[in-house]
Order: C-alpha cells, then sequence, then structure tokens
C-alpha cells in the first residue's frame, strides 16, 4: 500500500480490489473481515478509516497523489503577510538563546534582546519541534510534509549551519526528545510509533511500534533508558529505549494526550481532558499481578498506587516543559496563564498571567529561573521565575504592517 501503483498490481494472491466494487475487494477483506489479518501485530483499522477506503474504491480509486520525481518547494517570505503561529520553543542550555519554529524556518533570538534575530531555513510545511541537545552544541529541528515525508536538521546553534539533514516516513513529525547524549532524537509520528534519529545521517533509524494512532510527544528519563510517549490514541505509555518494546500503558485518557515529561521518578502526561498526571515510575512498572483464574484473569490494577494528580488545570494542555534539571515542570495550554511546578511534590511555585493564549509552545531553562512562551499570535516572551516578571517580547520573523501597527 505504498502507492496506488503498487495497489493496482496486487500480489500473489491477485489483484487488491477493482475500482467502483469496495465489497468484492480482497483489500477491504483483509482489513475488514471476521478476523482481519491486517495491518500485521495492529489493533484493526477504526470504522471511519474503513469508510474512507471503502469510498475511495466506490468512487473508482483515481491515484490523486503527488508525482515520486516531483518536489513541491517549500516558500519562505523575507516578509509575512501575518504573523505565523510560534509551534515550538528552545531555550539553550547556557541560557543564551531562544529557538523558535514559525512555520518553515527556525529564528535564534538572543535572550538578551541585543542582537538580530537568525533565520534558519528548513523544507519542512510546518516545523513542530525545536530543541538544543543537553550540551548546547547542536539545535534540532523536526516537522515535514502531511503525506510525503517528515524531516529532521541538525544545525550548529553558535553559527547556524548545517550539520546534517535526515527524512524519515511517509508523513510529518511531531514533538519529542532529544537522548541525554545528545547522538539521537526521539520524535512522535502519525504511523503511531516513536522514531528515534540518530545525528549521524550513516546510522539506522528506530522504530517503535507502540501506539495506534498519532504519536504526538515522546520524553526520555533521565538516564536515557526509557521514554514516556502519549498521542492521539489517548494512551500513556512507557517503553525500552534498550528493545524497542512496551514495558506497561500507563493510562488511558478520555481525550486525547498532546504533551508528556519525564524526570527519574515520574511520567507526567496532559492534553485535551485538562488534567496534569503524574505516574511514579517504580509502582506502575512493578510486576503485573493478575487476579482470577484461566480466561476470566486479568492484570490487578495499581493506578490508585502510581497516579499523582497535579491541581486541575482551567483549560486544555498544549505543551509540557522541563528544565533542564528535571526539577521543575511548566505548563501551558488555551488558557490565559503558564503554571509552574515542583517535579518532586507536585506544589506550584509560579504562575504568569497575562500570557497571549492560546499558548502552544514553553520552555525552561535548566535551573528554572527563565520561562519562554510561545503563542498563537506569533509573540515570543522570555520571563523570569518565579516572580513572573517579562524581560522580552518579541515577533521572530517580519510581518508586514509590524513597524506602523506599532507606530
Amino acid at each position: 500500500m505504498d502507492s496506488v501503483a503498487l495497489m493496482r498490481t496486487g500480489g500473489e494472491s491477485g489483484e487488491l480490489f477493482e475500482p467502483g466494487k469496495p465489497d468484492e475487494s480482497l483489500l477491504l477483506d483483509m482489513i475488514a473481515g471476521d478476523e482481519p489479518s491486517m495491518p500485521p501485530k495492529q489493533p484493526p483499522l477504526s470504522i471511519a478509516k474503513l469508510q474512507i477506503l471503502r469510498g475511495w474504491i466506490l468512487a473508482g480509486a483515481k491515484d490523486d497523489s503527488v508525482a515520486g520525481d516531483s518536489e513541491l518547494a517549500v516558500r519562505i517570505p523575507e516578509t509575512y503577510r501575518f504573523a505565523p503561529a510560534v509551534t515550538s520553543v528552545a531555550i539553550s542550555p547556557d541560557g543564551k538563546l531562544i529557538a523558535v519554529a514559525c512555520r518553515s524556518e527556525v529564528v535564534l533570538l538572543d535572550a538578551a534582546g541585543k542582537a538580530a534575530p537568525r533565520r534558519l531555513p528548513t523544507e519542512c510545511d510546518l516545523v513542530t519541534h525545536v530543541e538544543f541537545s543537553p550540551d548546547g552544541k547542536l539545535l534540532a529541528a523536526s516537522g515535514g510534509s502531511p503525506s510525503r515525508y517528515g524531516e529532521v536538521r541538525f544545525f550548529n546553534p553558535a553559527d547556524g549551519k548545517l550539520i546534517s539533514s535526515r527524512r524519515d516516513g511517509s508523513d510529518t513529525l511531531f514533538r519529542g526528545n532529544f537522548s541525554p547524549d545528545g547522538k539521537s532524537i526521539a520524535l512522535g509520528a502519525t504511523d503511531g510509533a516513536v522514531h528515534i534519529i540518530p545525528v549521524d545521517p550513516k546510522a539506522p533509524i528506530r522504530r517503535f511500534d507502540l501506539h495506534s494512532d498519532w504519536v504526538l510527544d515522546v520524553a526520555y528519563t533521565p538516564d536515557g533508558k526509557r521514554l514516556v510517549s502519549g498521542g492521539r490514541d489517548k494512551a500513556t505509555k512507557v517503553s525500552s529505549v534498550e528493545t524497542g518494546k512496551l514495558l506497561r500503558t500507563i493510562d488511558n485518557s478520555s481525550e486525547l494526550v498532546t504533551a508528556v515529561a519525564s524526570n527519574e521518578t515520574f511520567a507526567v502526561s496532559g492534553g485535551r481532558a485538562r488534567t496534569l498526571i503524574g505516574y511514579e515510575y517504580k509502582i506502575a512498572l512493578a510486576g503485573i499481578e493478575l487476579t482470577g483464574s484461566g480466561n476470566g484473569s486479568r492484570p490487578v490494577s495499581r493506578r490508585n498506587l502510581y497516579v499523582k494528580n497535579f491541581e486541575s488545570q482551567p483549560g486544555r494542555i498544549y505543551d509540557l516543559a522541563t528544565s533542564g534539571d528535571r526539577k521543575f515542570l511548566a505548563v501551558a495550554g488555551g488558557y490565559g496563564d503558564v503554571r509552574v511546578y515542583q517535579m518532586a511534590d507536585r506544589k506550584r511555585i509560579a504562575l504568569v498571567s497575562g500570557v497571549p493564549t492560546p499558548v502552544f509552545a514553553i520552555a525552561l531553562n535548566h535551573d528554572g529561573s527563565r520561562l519562554a512562551i510561545g503563542s498563537s499570535t506569533g509573540e515570543v516572551r522570555l520571563y523570569s521565575l518565579p516572580d513572573g516578571k517579562q524581560l522580552l517580547s518579541v515577533m521572530p520573523v517580519p510581518v508586514a504592517g509590524e513597524k506602523q501597527a506599532a507606530k
């Protein structure tokens, strides 16, 4: 199913389908029969997805894909007509730079507000994630082009030069986290997998099939041994970096999970359900006990033991950020404030109010004394913590009429 041409060719069992006759197609029988064999080792496709495929065959199975040898150019305007929303922000380990994702480019800002912004182009329709490596020597920018490719670019933040670039998969890559050693980055993807992409372009990419829908965010534990991931399937999962295997689904939410974070003791997730929940690894990943016998046996739930709730949030959560030392956690979303907590006891230690909403992106510096936010308005702000004093406000890219509006 990589292309319509291959689907029309069929395989050892013959043609996959006949245009206009979905009920007589081998393809639908394999994915929607009494015992579907596709996709392999994955949950069956949803009814909605089956209806899309059935409708496409019924309508004649027309090929409206882009030709494989054509490249749709990504155009980055010198001046934007309207300010693009900020989709991700990051503060360098030394606190001197702020990286900002603005549509198809990354902008490096001087945190002191003295030097001019530096604009770094990508070939992404949308950059979804920016992050400095733990040692500050690399800047990763990931995203991609829908239904075409995912992309990661690694820059030298000192001079803005491109170090390496990799494409992976056939769709956009989402948010993630640098490994503690800075040699690779783990990112969520639309295929339900976590993709671990090395900085070295010759090193193989690893793919962990963990979720049944889009993986929207991924975070490493500080020792680099585990990953916590969350996504559109409403699940929060913990997996092994060494084996790529799922260790446990630690929670299932009533709504999609948009952001995750981790320190050495807790995983944290939040999303559309407006709840911010911590999960204690020691209890959550302990040996799983069973109750009952035979076909009636089932795992004993320990959720009430390992779940550590934060205070309720006033709206949908869009992003979580930990400080470099993993002691503090910042939370932001579709409401007018940003909240900062101590990871150890979940106590709120700062409240930054009056921020432009919704806030799509936040970042903390190494010791949690600085907070950067990026919003749908295209504005980036920097605050000191815990007093919440605004230190900087800047539009990272040139916008038509901005100077006139300021006057």
